[in-house]
C-alpha cells in the first residue's frame, strides 16, 4: 500500500514528540548515595523523643535522628517513621493505587507474616528492595534505602507507567513495520495524561481507516476493566477511575 511507511513515521514522531511534552527527564538507574555525616550541630537539631514511645527506631533514608516507631494500624509510606518491630507497612487492602499510596504516607502499619515463601509485592519492604530491616544503621543500608526511594520517585513524577510502555510500544512499532511491512496496518499507543498515567480510553490506531478498537482501562495500570472490550471509537467516554 503507497505512503504506510510514511504514515507509520508520522504515527511514531507525533508519539516521541507527545512524550517529550509530558516528560521532564529521562529516568536512569539510581546512582550510590552516601548520606552526609550525622555531625553534633544535627544532632542538636533532633526533636525530643516522647517519654511514652514503645519502641525508637532511625529516621528513614539518611536522618540522623531517632524517631518513635509507627504502631499497628497506623499510617505510613516510605518518608514516614518506620513501623515497629514486627510489622511492615503495606498498602490497605482496597488500594487501587498500591505504589502512589506508599510514596504519599497512605500505607498502613500491618504484622509481617514471617516465614512467607511468596515475597509480598505490594509491601515497603519489597518495593524497596531491601533484605536489611529498615532501621539498618550502616551507610550501606541508608544508601540503598536513599537510592531506591528516588528511584521510584522519579519512575513516578518523571516517567509513569504509561510512559514506560509508550516506549516499548513504540519500539515494538519498529520492529513489526520491517517484520510485516504492508500487511502491518493496526497498533496501539498508550494514551497517556501529563502525569504519565493512563487516560481511561485507550484505542487501537489503523493505518488504513478508523480506529479499530476502544477499552476501558485502570488509570494507574492500564489494565482493561471488566466488561469494556470493544468499544467505539466514537462512543461515550469511559469514567476516569483516578483523578491525578
Amino acid at each position: 500500500m503507497p505512503g504506510l511507511y510514511e504514515k507509520l513515521i508520522l504515527v511514531a514522531a507525533v508519539a516521541l514528540a507527545v512524550l517529550a511534552v509530558v516528560r521532564s527527564s529521562p529516568v536512569v538507574g539510581p546512582e550510590p548515595i552516601r548520606c552526609a555525616p550525622c555531625s553534633q550541630e544535627r544532632l542538636n537539631d533532633c526533636p525530643v523523643i516522647p517519654v511514652d514511645c514503645r519502641q525508637v527506631l532511625r529516621e528513614p533514608g539518611c536522618g540522623c535522628c531517632m524517631a518513635c516507631a509507627l504502631e499497628k494500624g497506623a499510617s505510613c509510606g516510605v518518608h514516614t517513621a518506620h513501623c515497629g518491630e514486627g510489622l511492615r507497612c503495606s498498602p490497605r487492602p482496597d488500594e487501587a493505587m498500591p505504589l502512589h499510596a506508599l510514596t504519599r504516607g497512605q500505607g498502613v502499619c500491618t504484622e509481617d507474616q514471617g516465614g512467607d515463601d511468596v515475597p509480598d509485592h505490594g509491601s515497603l519492604h519489597y518495593l524497596l528492595g531491601l533484605n536489611l530491616p529498615l532501621d539498618q544503621d550502616t551507610a550501606e543500608g541508608q544508601e540503598s534505602i536513599k537510592a531506591r526511594v528516588n528511584a521510584i520517585c522519579n519512575k513516578l513524577d518523571q516517567q509513569g507507567p504509561c510512559h514506560i510502555e509508550l516506549h516499548a510500544a513504540l519500539d515494538m512499532i519498529s520492529s513489526s513495520q520491517q517484520k510485516l511491512g504492508e500487511r502491518f496496518t493496526t497498533f496501539y499507543l498508550p494514551n497517556c495524561d501529563k502525569h504519565g498515567f493512563y487516560k481511561s480510553k485507550q484505542c487501537e490506531s489503523s493505518l488504513v481507516g478508523p480506529a479499530a478498537r476502544c477499552w476501558c482501562v485502570s488509570s494507574w495500570n492500564g489494565k482493561k476493566l471488566p466488561g469494556t472490550s470493544d468499544l467505539l471509537a466514537d462512543s461515550s467516554e469511559c469514567h476516569q477511575e483516578v483523578t491525578h
